[in-house]
């Protein structure tokens, strides 16, 4: 708690001590970009000396004493000052130099750093767009540029540099996947050191790029400005949507993981999205892997961007998008999706119980998945046929003629072609049981 008084205490010093200084003079307001509270030093901006003053004034009456120095505090000289009761002030104030009010042996005088700006005004010449082996990804942007450094000195003759901050500005786009499409974006490189050459994320639009500079020419209302030409663009960005409206029955068997796909047949609706008009070719590819070798073999090529596909054999299979720009340079083939459709299933259960419980095991399905064509019949004990239905998600409810069969055992016979389009065959007796009443 002591130290934090005391602290305290030295900072609220230190800022009455920094708070007798004012400067004023040049075009616009003076900017005091430093504040070292350690070496208790202010260091201020000016837009020109003309009528440049710095003010000193002090909570007692006495005569003022101005040093100057260029390097080093301990070597300071005095210079000539205007006496106003508590106050002084200094007229002849020049770039880079320090002033400060009391005496070199004095322990804690306060400071300040004058720089004449204008005479540091960044000067653009030239920005150059260089296209590299990596020119679909990045590009070099060459700059022109002269900046002198904005120097200063601590009390102790310890150089110091002031940052300038540049602006390097183009238009490019981002894909916004909630809306699926491309907005716009501008992008904003901030640099605290003038660059020459600097590599930056290729733009998906023509664009130009634009260096500004520096945050003190903008301050004082003289900022500069450089714009490369035109940059036609070349990278591409694609995204691939894939969708299908297939719903499976609740008696379909299905397993998806962490692909896509499910119980054939299922259709894809594949849409590709890409940086038009810079992306202007589209080509979807699907790729089948042999059971045995695992070899990938190319079943489809499409030239578009929407591909509509029917998945029916088992199988794993990769779907590809390859997206190129205009010209035809660069290219995005990073969008790809993997595919399970599962081998075919049929199983028949061994009983149900019409009308017995209500929503529970009363009606017969067929679980199954990827099956190409069905057909279920069912017959009594001695070969009669009761019922049949051709839709693999419906079932039998127990009733011919709109009454419950008798319970017993009935033979159910399914005809199907699985998904390699073999025609099969399953049959099961299956138990029917009623509830006494």
């Amino acid at each position: 708690m002591k130290r934090s008084i005391l602290f305290l205490i030295w900072m609220g010093f230190f800022s009455s001590l920094t708070a007798q200084y004012s400067v004023s003079g040049g075009g616009g307001v003076p900017l005091r970009e430093v504040n070292d509270t350690q070496n208790r030093l202010g260091v201020y901006l000016l837009n020109g000396l003309s009528g440049a003053q710095i003010r000193f004034t002090s909570a007692n009456s006495g005569t003022h004493q101005w040093y100057q120095y260029r390097e080093n505090a301990n070597n300071a000289v005095p210079v000539a000052s205007v006496q106003e009761g508590n106050s002084s002030y200094i007229t002849d104030v020049q770039d880079g130099y320090g002033y400060f009010v009391g005496s070199p042996t004095e322990a804690l005088p306060s400071y300040v750093w004058i720089i004449d700006y204008s005479r540091y005004l960044p000067r653009f010449f030239n920005l150059e767009v260089l296209e590299d082996d990596d020119k679909c990804e990045f590009l070099k942007i060459l700059a022109d540029v002269e900046a002198e450094p904005l120097a200063y000195y601590w009390p102790s003759g310890i150089p110091r540099v002031i940052d300038r901050i540049y602006q390097l500005e183009y238009d490019t786009q981002v894909w916004e996947e909630d809306s699926r499409q491309f907005i716009p974006k501008k992008e904003i490189i901030e640099k605290r050191v003038m660059f020459y050459e600097e590599q930056v994320v290729a733009p998906l639009v023509d664009t130009y790029f634009t260096l500004t500079g520096d945050q003190f020419a903008e301050y004082f209302g003289m900022l500069q400005a450089i714009r490369s030409e035109e940059y036609r663009a070349i990278a591409v960005e694609a995204h691939g949507i894939a969708e299908t409206r297939k719903e499976h029955a609740s008696n379909e068997l299905h397993t998806l993981g962490e692909t896509l796909g499910g119980s054939a047949p299922i259709e894809y609706t594949f849409t590709a999205y890409a940086n038009e008009p810079v992306a202007a070719s589209y080509i979807w590819k699907i790729w089948e892997r042999d059971s045995i070798t695992g070899e990938m073999t190319n079943i489809v090529r499409y030239v578009n961007k929407i591909l509509q596909y029917n998945f029916e054999r088992d199988g794993f299979y990769r779907v590809e998008l390859e997206v190129g720009d205009r010209r035809p340079i660069c290219k995005d083939t990073t969008q790809f999706f993997n595919v399970m459709i599962n081998s075919t299933v049929v199983k028949i259960p061994n009983a149900f119980s019409p009308g017995s419980s209500l929503g529970v095991n009363d009606e017969l399905r067929i679980a199954f998945t990827s099956v190409m064509s069905f057909k279920a019949s069912v017959y009594n004990r001695w070969g009669n046929l009761l019922f049949q239905w051709s839709d693999p998600a419906k079932g039998w409810d127990g009733r011919v003629n709109g009454k419950f069969v008798p319970t017993g055992v009935y033979i159910v016979v399914v005809e199907y072609k699985d998904s390699s389009g073999k025609s099969r065959t399953a049959s099961r007796a299956v138990n029917v049981l009623r509830a006494k009443n």
